[in-house]
């Protein structure tokens, strides 16, 4: 009986070695298998960022080390702030250019050829009348006239906005006409009455202002005539002016011109007496026939 029970016993225990043995053989098979069919993003560990990252194990010499995945950190996005809209700079108003005028005195001024009463007349401003302002001369202002220029004197007009008027050349002076020489040193003709009134001319008033000076060498030396056209009849002349006895200068304010029945007439230019000595000034008038006649006068002035 005995024998028997442990014959038995160890066959069980020779069963279960046997048994324990197939088990462990057949469980090491299947982890085998399972590490050779589960897929190769299964055996990675997943990386979701830096901190997942393993630390690196030393090598060995003769190891081969394991490719790791490269890990590619995202550049950081710049930030963009929200700017101020530049405000346009102003743009200053462009300022309109005052165009420079002058306005004629009551009297109203001859327009001549050039900065001089020995230039030719061209025409005529009337009292308040206006003319642009092109140049400069002296005493002279170039004006647009008759779609050209002429010149009129500072003088006797009022000048506005000229600020910046450029000084230009004058055009050549003209020649001077002969000066109309009386036959004596008392020129009266005989046609003058007493008191002088010639062919309907009658002279209201002749003055020099400043008389009897002194005056400088060639400095201005201002007269006003005064003359009204007695007759029905229009009254033509050559010139008219101031005539000086000593020499014979004639200034001529008007020439080539005529006065109609009735006019009135008055008038204000200057003459330059380019030595000293002592003169005598006459408002004179002379005629297509040649005669000249001395309408009112001497007044007496001196120049140094």
């Amino acid at each position: 009986m005995n024998n028997r029970l442990g014959s038995w016993f160890g066959q069980g225990r020779t069963a279960l070695l046997v048994v324990g043995w197939i088990v462990l053989v057949a469980v090491g098979a299947g982890l085998v298998w399972f590490g050779f069919t589960e897929p190769e993003e299964d055996r990675r560990p997943a990386i979701t960022g830096p901190s997942d990252v393993l630390p690196l194990t030393p090598l060995t010499a003769g190891t081969v080390p394991p490719t790791a995945p490269l890990l590619i950190s995202p550049s950081p996005t710049a930030l963009l702030l929200p700017t101020d809209t530049p405000e346009p700079t102003p743009i200053p108003a462009t300022a309109t250019p005052v165009t420079p005028i002058v306005v004629a005195g009551d009297s109203g001024v001859n327009v001549r050829g050039g900065p001089g009463t020995n230039y030719t007349i061209l025409g005529y401003l009337q009292p308040g009348g206006q003319a642009q302002v092109t140049g400069r001369y002296g005493d002279w202002w170039q004006i647009q006239h008759d779609g050209g220029t002429g010149w009129v004197f500072g003088g006797i007009v009022t000048a506005f906005n000229t600020e910046n008027v450029p000084q230009v050349e004058p055009p050549p002076a003209p020649t001077p006409a002969p000066t109309p020489v009386p036959p004596t040193a008392t020129p009266a003709p005989t046609d003058i009455p007493t008191p002088a009134n010639v062919r309907g001319l009658m002279p209201n008033d002749y003055t020099v202002e400043g008389a009897p000076g002194p005056f400088a060498v060639n400095q201005d030396i201002w007269f006003n005539m005064d003359i009204t056209n007695t007759s029905n009849e229009t009254v033509a002349y050559t010139a008219l002016g101031t005539w000086v006895e000593e020499t014979g200068q004639f200034q001529q304010s008007w020439t080539y011109s005529s006065f109609t029945p009735g006019q009135h007439f008055t008038w204000r230019d200057h003459i330059n007496i380019p030595a000293p000595g002592t003169y005598n000034l006459w408002m004179m008038v002379c005629f297509h026939d040649g005669t000249c006649a001395r309408l009112k006068g001497p007044i007496v002035v001196t120049v140094q």
